[in-house]
Order: C-alpha cells, then sequence, then structure tokens
C-alpha cells in the first residue's frame, strides 16, 4: 500500500511537472505585442519619446495597434492605449498587474516612493485603509463646510489679484488637502508647509525624469558612497530626501502637538492618532496620511488650471454654465453642496475637465508580477504596464468624434457618455483619470467635490475671457501643456474680472 501510494505521489510529480514545463514552452512560444523593432542591448531605447510621450503612443496605435512592446535596456514596458484592455488588466486581473515600477533615483534615493501612488505590500494596503476610512464619498460629506469655505476664499484671491490666477488655485487646492489631512488652515502664498510641500514637488519633476539619472539603468550604484567622484547624484538626493523628510513630519507633528494639548481641530491625522493602539502606530499613520499628501499636492492645482484654461477658450460653455447657476442658485448667493444635484451641466463641466486634460496623462505605472497571456499575446513577468490615460480619453467610440473639443455635453441627454464598454470609475467621474482597481486614486472623493464647488463658486460670481490683443481684438492662448509626470498648462494669460456688482459683494460678504 505504501508502495503504490509513492507510485501515485511521483506520477503526480511528474504530470506536474511536464504541464509547468510544456506550459513554458508554449508560453515562450507565444508572440509579444507588436512594437517598433528593438535594436540589441540598447532594445527601444531611441525609439522613446523625449516629451508628449502620449501623445506618440496615440500615433504608434495606427501602426502597431491597442498594446504596444517594448524594451528599454532590457526593462520590458508594455503600453496599453484601450479602456477594455486596461480594465481587463487593472480589475479583472488586478493580482498580479498591481505590482509598482521601481524608481531607483526619484523613488529608493530620493525618498519619493513614500507617495501612495509609489508604494507597494503592507505600506501600500496599511496607507489605503487608513484612506478608505477618512477619505470615502460618505466620510467626505463631513468636509463638505471647509471645501466651501476655501472656494470662498479664492473668490476673494481672484477678486483682489485676478493675474496670479495659477497660484490662487493652488493655494486652495493644497488648503483643502491639508485642512482634511491635518486640520491645518493655511496661510497665504508664503506659509512654511505649503514651501515645504513646494520643493518636494519641484524636485520630483526633477528626479523622476526618465533616462536623466544612470543609477535608475544601473541600480548597483546606488551603493556608491556620496564622496567618490562622480557620486554628485547621491549628494542630490540627500538634499531631496531630506525634503521630503520635511513635508512628512512638519505637519504631522504639529497636529501631534495639538492632539496632546487637545485643541486640534478635527482632520484624518487628528482621528487616526487618537485611535491609535500604540506609539509605533505613529510612525505608520504619519507615513500613510504624508503619503497621501504627497499625491494630491499638485494634481488638483493642475486640474483647476486647466479649467481656466478652457473657460477661456469655450466662452459658450462657459455661457451655458453661468445660466444654469442663475437659473438654479441665483444671483443672490453663492453655489453649495447641496445644490449639485440640480445642476447638471456643472456635473457635466467637472467630467469634461477630468476626461479633456487629464492630469497624469499616462497614469502610475504598474509591474507584472507573474507572466501572463492576453489575445494570444504573451506577457512576460515584471513587464511594465503604461496607461495611455490621455488617448483613452479620447476614444472616438467611447466619447464621439470630437473628442478633442471641450464639450461638456458629451456627458449628457439620451446616450451620454461613456458609452461602449465602462467601468464603475468611467461612469461616476466620465473618465479614467483617477486610474483603476486595487491602485485607483485615493483622494477622488476629495478632488471631485473641490473641483465642483470651486468652479460653481468662480462661474457664478466671475467671468473668465481672453486678453485683448493690441489691436483690441481677443487673444486665444494656445492649448499647451507641460510634458511632466504631472501635467499642468504651460503659462498662458486670461482676464477675470467680477460678473456685477453684486458678485462682489458676495464675495466680500462670504464667511
Amino acid at each position: 500500500m505504501i508502495l503504490n501510494m509513492l507510485m501515485l505521489i511521483g506520477t503526480t510529480t511528474c504530470v506536474l511537472a511536464v504541464g509547468f514545463l510544456l506550459r513554458k514552452l508554449v508560453f515562450k512560444r507565444l508572440p509579444l505585442s507588436p512594437g517598433p523593432k528593438p535594436y540589441p542591448i540598447i532594445g527601444n531605447m531611441l525609439d522613446m519619446p523625449k516629451e508628449y510621450a502620449w501623445m506618440a503612443f496615440s500615433r504608434w496605435k495606427k501602426l502597431h495597434g491597442d498594446m504596444i512592446y517594448l524594451t528599454v535596456l532590457g526593462r520590458k514596458f508594455l503600453v496599453v492605449n484601450s479602456l477594455e484592455t486596461a480594465a481587463y488588466f487593472l480589475e479583472r486581473r488586478s493580482s498580479i498587474y498591481s505590482g509598482r515600477m521601481r524608481f531607483v533615483f526619484s523613488g529608493e534615493l530620493c525618498a519619493h516612493n513614500r507617495s501612495l501612488a509609489f508604494k507597494d505590500g503592507t505600506s501600500h494596503r496599511q496607507a489605503r485603509k487608513f484612506a478608505h476610512r477618512s477619505l470615502s464619498s460618505t466620510a467626505i460629506k463631513q468636509r463638505h463646510g471647509l471645501q466651501e469655505d476655501e472656494a470662498h476664499k479664492i473668490l476673494r484671491r481672484l477678486l483682489d489679484d485676478p493675474t496670479e490666477f495659477v497660484r490662487h488655485f493652488h493655494t486652495t487646492a493644497q488648503s483643502i488637502i491639508m485642512r482634511i489631512l491635518y486640520g491645518y488652515e493655511v496661510g497665504e502664498h508664503d506659509d512654511p508647509l505649503i514651501q515645504a510641500a513646494n520643493k518636494v514637488l519641484a524636485a520630483f519633476e526633477v528626479a523622476a525624469v526618465p533616462g536623466r539619472w544612470l543609477v535608475d539603468a544601473v541600480p548597483m550604484l546606488k551603493h556608491i558612497p556620496a564622496w567618490v567622484p562622480g557620486a554628485g547624484f547621491q549628494r542630490q538626493a540627500k538634499i531631496w530626501r531630506d525634503q521630503v523628510e520635511e513635508m512628512f513630519h512638519l505637519p504631522f507633528n504639529l497636529v501631534k502637538k495639538r492632539v496632546a494639548e487637545g485643541n486640534a481641530l478635527s482632520s484624518m491625522t487628528s482621528q487616526l492618532l487618537e485611535s491609535k493602539k500604540n506609539q509605533s502606530d505613529e510612525e505608520s499613520i504619519m507615513n500613510a496620511v504624508g503619503s497621501l499628501y504627497g499625491g494630491a499636492v499638485d494634481t488638483t492645482p493642475a486640474a483647476m488650471s486647466s479649467f481656466v484654461l478652457a473657460m477661456t477658450l469655450y466662452l459658450e460653455v462657459q455661457r451655458k454654465a453661468q445660466e444654469e447657476l442663475d437659473r438654479v442658485v441665483g444671483r443672490d448667493r453663492l453655489p453649495r453642496f447641496a445644490d449639485r444635484s440640480n445642476l447638471p451641466y456643472i456635473n457635466a463641466l467637472v467630467k469634461e475637465v477630468h476626461r479633456w486634460a487629464p492630469v497624469i496623462p499616462l497614469g502610475i505605472p504598474h509591474r507584472l508580477i507573474k507572466e501572463d497571456v492576453y489575445n494570444g499575446y504573451r506577457i512576460p513577468k515584471d513587464t511594465i504596464i503604461i496607461l495611455n490615460i490621455w488617448r483613452i480619453n479620447r476614444d472616438i467610440h467611447t466619447y464621439g468624434s470630437d473628442s478633442d473639443t471641450f464639450r461638456p455635453e458629451r456627458f449628457l441627454g439620451s446616450d451620454p457618455a461613456p458609452r461602449g464598454f465602462t467601468t464603475a470609475n468611467t461612469q461616476e467621474f466620465g473618465s479614467t483619470s483617477f486610474g483603476f482597481g486595487r491602485r485607483v486614486c485615493s483622494g477622488q472623493h476629495v478632488a471631485d467635490p473641490s473641483m465642483f464647488i470651486v468652479f460653481s463658486n468662480v462661474l457664478a460670481t466671475m467671468d473668465i475671457s481672453p486678453r485683448a490683443g493690441a489691436n483690441g481684438k481677443p487673444v486665444l492662448p494656445e492649448i499647451k501643456f507641460t510634458t511632466g509626470v504631472i501635467s499642468h498648462p504651460k503659462p498662458f494669460q486670461c482676464c477675470i474680472t467680477p460678473r456685477s456688482a453684486l458678485a462682489i459683494d458676495l464675495i466680500r460678504d462670504a464667511d
């Protein structure tokens, strides 16, 4: 009997081994997705676009299809230009497609991987758990009052100095997230906590540039001491790493002190500190909340600047939005969240900003942690998945043939966009700008209502128009965006003026 059992175990083992080898053999014989022909050793390094990669990948789609395979110095990439394919990978197969790309210089040496967008494993799950508790759509309704308050403040800033509108929107967006996460009400543009965050943002834009740092291609170089000649990148990384430490510690320590004194304002951090079980939880709380702040500090300001650009270019859209606000809200008070369900055009306008100008056009790269097969193509383990959000948001089958145009009406009517294949997120927010599956943006229920209340208040009280040229004719700004990880409109000019004397009084009298 023992002999029979041993024979059964041996046979089963052999069958499993043969099956595994056959699967490996079949997998290796499957083709990779189409893409530009690679060169020996360097792969597609010379093909990789230096700027506006999302536009280049969109052009490549016509040659290679929805999935484009690339290699660069042995690193494997798969560009995805299709909503259906992206949803399959990141929602249906999220268990193996939710790894994160390794950023040696920016992430490991400069500590930018402390942001939630770049976290992996236990720390990522812990941060998302905290975020779900404090930033869910239900929880964030408790913060609507402070969002309305910050919307009123930007009206006063725009009234006093409209030329600095980009700066004002940045301050407003940062103040909203600081009050929600830390209970900290920022001062004006020179607030020390805002300055600390802005230093990190400026450093990230340089540190995260692909191909700029040799250590990203040769990771073993990260072990070279800073005093070694040629290791200037280590000294620079130390400066930027210290800035990240400052951004995490300054607001956290302030809240910690106020909690101990019993005078902390309600915030995500104060609530977590008051419910912590032991001292070791403090580090986890600081890292989790700081990572959320790092991920949100520049994205909403970019979207708000895109709103101003769109209103400057599409005056008819602005007129329709103002007509709805005047009809529903009236002109004797400012819009509130209680009005939102009665403002379909404003809601469509918010969705159109998300779609038309995604702030992270290529999303945050995902890493495949286990080999996979899709539509007859093999996808090797550790392939980096790049989502061309910009292209997906302009798919003509989903959004119509005028997808480059800013037109909120596409989300209204009897057959509103998005059409065809959709996901829960595209249904709620109109596009894929907040991401997919396990890696969906944790701050989506902060950003979206912030945009609604700010946009509606600005449109209710202000007119946004092109500046006049020397001949008196309007000068329309060009639709140009920066090419970094986070994409802002390039600097442009416009005129922002109060709609009436009554609007000025409303702004001055707002609490």
